[in-house]
């Protein structure tokens, strides 16, 4: 029962974040909505004894029909040529039934039927065949190339009355008239009206595909609009533009295609997250605050997209790509602002597939995939790995100390370093006092065992494999439509202890119960499991690492079976078994109150849970107690959202144009953890800990000394965030030719202090198509012309629900005998948003009979109010830092993309996209307007902080003095006394003391570029000859800045560069790389950085379309087989690997990514 609320609940609803009675009045509004459209649909089947109420006895035909359109919602059909609806008629009563009214106004000259929600008028005869006028009009509907098109919409015009063409083109329809016009649609191709009459014979229609794709209707938020009245920056990717790649997640697939939208493998795992940056880096991702990420919108509803602590998945790898129609990332703020404060990193729509009206279809697609290293790391091993090691080792100096005058010295003899007893003079010697222990495989080179030259990398990395299959299943009638799918995803990654796998049911269905009332109703449900490195390491707590790394085994250690074996025991002795499950339900409602206003509401849960048990064997026990480990946790996630939208359109004279949209979001979020460990159970060979059978403690101490140590260990947590938000949208625009569109979303939120959970964001947007106007009609090569400019805010809500809040801990110093309470997160009452505002003018070109379309976007956005952590007074206060709105950056860019149908009407068809991004990122002011921790103002977040270095110490004269607090001296980067005349320094780095402390530190890194690419973008081609089709997709990034870190393994175990690209300083005077060979260095200097260019042929995809007849023959519609390479190759200039997956934060490659693999498929699809 619905009651009714009073006014303090009202209250509640309206200021409601202290509350949960809130959810109460959504649910009840809801089940309103649903009461009430089932209710129509018992009405439907009574549709003739409905009652109509008139305001007068006498009303013309006209204004009779108007009325029951509006109380009724029916469509009549009638010709004007025989019915005058002027006439002035009189109704037989003010409330009728409509069957009483129609007789009485129609007389005897007029008949009518009821088909559905339509009514048809024609004229009465007494010849009772004359009467049944009627016409059975049939035929074929074909696309340019005589190609049979089914799911062809075939209507009469101004009516609702029509049929779907089935597979072979075909439609046939009866009505109950004699002449009219028949309206013809598909999406992509331009709608065709034909005449006809009781003559009419079998109809032949030919659609022509519509290049201009200007009615094409674009998703946006909270609804979608056509193409041509988008006055906001909106790049869009369908299905047909992303097929047949096979892979986990949807935002790989979104590489290189859309300008503004950076997408970075930095890891090659499976199933691993990819980072995605919409018009640069807008947030400084302090932890707590913000990692940087855009909102993902699934069908309307914002969904969770992180990676799991937990078991290490991505949330985003649990949506099927398979599933998806379309891809729209909202970039500017116009788009986005209705999102308000989680629109701050831009915004990204998903649609997934729906059902059509027609013919049922049934499809299955299956692919298989191997996937293999590009290229082996490079590595010196055996002999020179020896020669190397044992060269270096020779080399070692180190510093002697002067126990009587207290100073340091330079050793230049075996003696020194003996008589001194410290220093070393050499590896092998040290001071003569201290044993040296030399490895054995260094020494023993006689021994078969010590004599090899085994590359460890190629036990590490194998051939992986992909295995995609895909069902789905979809059709309806008018009134209900479905799709359904399964699908079934398993990667084993080219490195052990790595892989993902997916099982997944989705169902979409839509109805319409009766004339003006829509249902929706969606689910998804997956089950993911993965494999990956026990450490759980992750690089930006996103970004898989390599699982196993072989850099400490030497390759002069035998790859004998049992030694194989034994190192194939230790690296897959830990047991990890993660898996996390994922459901997302949706219901939408929309009733049609009017021509054109609607209401609708609707309710979503996003559900995900991730769970883990890693279990560590007895003998690898570090702390030498032989006791196995069993660490489980499992984290979980809730989303509830509830929405409500008043929704009006409407066309004046077909000039002026008018949309309203108001609305109401609340929204709760939960995130739960537990995480619990047991050691000493009683094998090895049970993975998991029952504390009922295990002993609770055990004695750690020894001898007559007790420790005793608990085996068990729990740990739990609980987060909450509530958030209520309205917003409104108007739009207008006076045909399609002056646009103008503003936005206001006033969004409160938990996390915030009280006096500050509020924020308003509001856009606005206007719009110019100037090839509309008569003056632009000499230009006959421009086929549409349109500006675009926009203003608007938004924001970004913390990740941490309690960052204003501030948290309390347990002190673990004991004050008197009693333990206190300390600040965990200091309070920051007065923490508000973070803000973005932005600025787009945008130009949009068809041009040549629309070959050539062109989008070009100039942006500023400048994000102020960052969160970041600002030190405190540490004399006075027991935190050291609180967490404020402190900081500013700024993006600026410019965007251009590029289509061009090189070849259209040919044997072969070529089309091409390009697109090129320039963003200027940079860091624009701190709390204090000082540079903070590597930002450095005015220039790019993301920055590489490097030394100084001027080449090499020459002799000891060149290395600088400094004066010590004491009064003696010391040569720079070392404690040695001048006094002795030598350093130890020649033949070493110059690294420049910056900042003049005497000392080389990090204070002396300066800032010399950033991680970021000075452009980026892709370039895609698609070819069609015949039955036979191409697909290339080629992405390139230009201008990052980095440091090869390899070069410092010239002095590890494993050496991953080669000692002959390296150039030693050997005498003063040589212009070498590196200092004297067996010296340490810094990489990390202005010396090292590259510039670095990169491209890559991300996929190249061949296809074959099987014959239809041969097709039809076997009892399929369609049959596809294709091939697909990715990561084909890529060329750069980079002295490493692979450029992409270096951090692109830090621009540092210190060659533990997870290496980008390259992979082969071929799969076929079919339909039936």
């Amino acid at each position: 029962m619905i009651k009714c609320m009073k006014k303090n609940d009202y209250k509640e609803l309206f200021y409601p974040l202290g509350k949960v009675k809130k959810w109460l009045f959504l649910m009840k509004l809801i089940a309103f909505f649903l009461f009430a459209g089932l209710c129509q649909v018992s009405a439907t089947a009574f549709g003739q004894r409905e009652t109509v109420t008139f305001s007068r006895d006498a009303m013309t035909l006209e204004e009779i029909f108007t009325t029951i359109r509006k109380q009724l919602q029916y469509d009549i059909f009638y010709s004007d040529d025989e019915l005058d609806i002027k006439q002035v008629v009189e109704i037989p009563a003010l409330r009728a039934n409509i069957e009483d009214v129609l007789k009485a106004v129609l007389g005897e000259r007029f008949s009518y039927q009821f088909i559905g929600k339509t009514i048809i008028i024609s004229p009465a005869s007494a010849d009772p065949q004359v009467n049944k006028k009627s016409v059975r009009l049939k035929g074929f509907v074909y696309d340019e190339k005589k190609i049979p098109m089914p799911g062809v919409t075939v209507q009469v015009v101004g009516t609702s009355v029509g049929t779907v063409s089935i597979n072979n083109g075909w439609f046939a329809i009866d009505l109950p008239i004699l002449k009219g016009k028949l309206k013809f649609s598909f999406v992509g191709y331009k709608d065709q009206e034909i005449e006809f009459t009781e003559k009419t014979d079998t109809l032949h229609i030919y659609m022509k595909e519509d290049v201009s794709n200007l009615d094409e209707v674009v998703v946006r938020a909270y609804g979608s609009q056509k193409k041509r009245e988008v006055i906001s920056a909106i790049s869009r990717v369908t299905a047909e533009e992303m097929k047949e790649l096979p892979t986990a997640s949807l935002v790989n697939m979104l590489q290189g295609r859309m300008a503004g939208v950076m997408v970075v493998n930095q890891s090659g795992a499976p199933g691993s997250a990819q980072m995605v940056a919409i018009r640069g880096y807008n947030s400084l991702m302090t932890r707590g605050a913000s990692d940087g990420q855009p909102l993902y919108v699934i069908d309307g509803v914002p969904m969770h997209s992180f990676v799991s602590p937990v078991s290490g998945t991505n949330t985003m790898a649990d949506i099927d790509p398979a599933m998806i129609e379309s891809v729209e990332v909202l970039k500017d703020a116009a788009a986005a602002s209705i999102y308000g404060s989680r629109a701050g990193n831009g915004v990204i729509l998903i649609t997934t597939k729906k059902g059509r009206a027609g013919e049922a279809k049934f499809s299955a697609n299956v692919s298989y995939s191997a996937s293999q290293l590009m290229a082996y790391p490079e590595q010196v091993g055996g002999r020179m790995e020896r020669i190397i090691n044992l060269e270096r080792l020779k080399n070692d100096r180190g510093a002697m100390y002067d126990y009587t005058t207290r100073k340091w010295s330079w050793p230049t003899s075996y003696e020194d370093v003996y008589e001194a007893f410290s220093g070393t003079y050499d590896g092998f010697w040290g001071n003569g006092h201290l044993q040296q222990k030399i490895s054995d495989y260094l020494q023993d080179s006689l021994n078969p065992y010590f004599n090899n030259s085994t590359n460890w990398w190629k036990y590490v990395y194998k051939t992986g494999k992909i295995l995609n299959a895909n069902l789905q299943a979809s059709g309806g009638s008018e009134r209900m439509q479905y799709m359904v799918g399964a699908g079934y995803y398993e990667e084993t990654g080219i490195a052990i202890n790595s892989s993902y796998g997916r099982y997944n049911l989705s169902s979409n269905l839509t109805a319409k119960p009766t004339k003006g009332l829509d249902l929706n109703v969606r689910l998804y449900l997956a089950y993911t499991n993965k494999d990956r490195d026990t450490r759980n390491l992750m690089s930006h707590n996103r970004f898989e690492v390599i699982t196993a790394d072989p850099s400490s085994t030497s390759t002069l250690l035998s790859n004998s079976s049992e030694v194989e074996a034994e190192w194939l025991r230790n690296a897959n002795a830990k047991k990890d078994k993660s898996d996390a499950y994922r459901a997302m339900g949706s219901v939408y409602l929309q009733y049609a109150f009017l021509e054109g206003l609607s209401l609708t509401g609707s309710a979503s849960v996003d559900f995900s849970q991730s769970n883990s048990n890693i279990f560590s064997p007895s003998w690898l026990d570090v702390a030498g107690w032989e006791e196995n480990r069993s660490e489980g946790s499992i984290s979980r996630s809730i989303s509830v959202l509830g929405n409500v939208l008043l929704r009006y359109n409407k066309s004046f004279k077909e000039k002026h144009n008018l949309e309203v949209l108001l609305g109401m979001d609340i929204n709760k979020e939960q995130y739960h953890y537990i995480n619990g460990h047991g050691r000493g159970g009683p094998s090895d060979n049970i993975y998991y800990y029952n504390p009922n059978i295990n002993q609770p403690v055990k004695n750690h101490g020894y001898l007559d000394y007790e420790e005793w140590v608990s085996m068990t260990s729990y740990y739990s947590d609980f987060n909450e965030k509530t958030m209520l938000s309205y917003f409104a949208r108007v739009g207008y625009n006076y045909k399609q030719r002056y646009l103008v569109e503003g936005t206001l979303r006033r969004d409160g939120s938990s996390t915030f202090g009280e006096d500050h959970r509020w924020a308003t964001f509001p856009s606005v947007a206007v719009g110019w198509a100037f090839s509309e106007e008569p003056f632009m009609r000499w230009a006959s090569w421009l086929d549409w012309g349109k500006l675009r400019a926009s203003y608007g805010t938004s924001g970004q809500i913390f990740t941490d629900e309690y960052l204003a809040h501030g948290l309390m801990s347990v002190d673990s110093d004991a004050f008197m005998e009693n333990n206190g309470m300390i600040p965990n997160t200091m309070i920051s009452p007065d923490l508000t948003w973070e803000k973005s505002e932005q600025y787009d003018i945008g130009l949009d070109l068809d041009m040549f009979d629309y070959r050539l379309k062109m989008k070009l976007d100039y942006y500023y956005k400048l994000t102020s109010s960052l969160i970041y952590n600002v030190e405190l007074p540490g004399t006075i206060l027991l935190a050291g830092a609180r967490t404020e709105n402190a900081m500013e950056l700024s993006n600026e860019g410019i965007e251009l993309e590029l289509e061009a149908d090189i070849l259209r009407n040919h044997a072969v068809l070529w089309r091409t996209k390009f697109n090129i991004s320039r963003n200027w990122n940079r860091f624009e002011k701190s709390y204090d307007g000082k540079d903070k921790d590597g930002l450095i103002i005015g220039r790019p977040t993301s920055g590489l902080m490097v030394y100084a270095e001027d080449g090499f110490y020459d002799s000891d004269d060149e290395v600088p003095i400094n004066w010590k607090i004491d009064g003696s001296q010391e040569y720079l980067g070392t404690s040695v006394d001048p006094m002795t005349g030598t350093s130890g320094m020649v033949g070493r780095q110059k690294l420049l003391d910056l900042n003049g402390d005497g000392r080389i530190g990090t204070d002396d890194m300066y800032y010399v570029g950033t991680a970021q690419p000075l452009a980026y973008g892709g370039w895609v081609n698609e070819l069609t000859w015949k039955n036979f089709s191409l697909n290339m997709l080629f992405n390139y990034a230009l201008g990052r800045s980095m440091i090869n870190m390899r070069p410092k393994s010239i002095y590890q175990t494993v050496i991953n560069v080669n000692p002959a690209d390296m150039d030693f300083w050997e005498k003063p005077g040589d212009d070498a790389d590196y200092p004297s060979f067996g010296y340490g260095f810094e990489m990390q200097t202005d010396k090292r950085v590259e510039k670095v260019h990169s491209v890559s042929l991300k996929q190249l995809t061949v296809g074959y379309d099987v014959a239809k007849k041969v097709s039809k023959k076997i009892g399929f519609s369609g049959i596809r087989f294709f091939v697909t390479m990715e990561n084909l190759f890529y060329l750069s200039n980079y002295s490493g690997d692979n450029p992409e997956v270096v951090d692109v934060y830090r621009g540092i490659d210190s060659g533990g990514a997870y290496p980008l693999p390259r992979k082969y498929s071929i799969g076929l699809t079919l339909n039936f």
